[in-house]
């Protein structure tokens, strides 16, 4: 697989994983690594999340965190001029 963001350069480079969001290839450069809490559940009817004392690495692709990272600042002005 290769970079989805270096062959809309017309640049031939291998991925180096997958964006969780869109599931595009990302190079090295490109990528956007992450760290997501990780939480366990109880098992039963309720469900309880707590945090474990580690975090998963995630990658996104630039676009995606682009996407994400506008949204989070329109939900925190309550969504207004989105």
């Amino acid at each position: 697989m290769h970079c989805f963001d270096c062959a809309e350069q017309n640049v031939d480079r291998p991925a180096v994983g997958t964006c969780m969001d869109c599931g595009a290839g990302v190079c090295a450069e490109h990528a956007r690594p992450e760290r997501r809490p990780v939480t366990c559940r109880v098992v039963g009817l309720t469900v309880v999340n707590h945090p474990a004392r580690v975090a998963a690495r995630i990658l996104r692709c630039s676009a995606c965190t682009q996407v994400r990272t506008t949204v989070a600042a329109c939900e925190t002005q309550g969504g207004r001029d989105c």
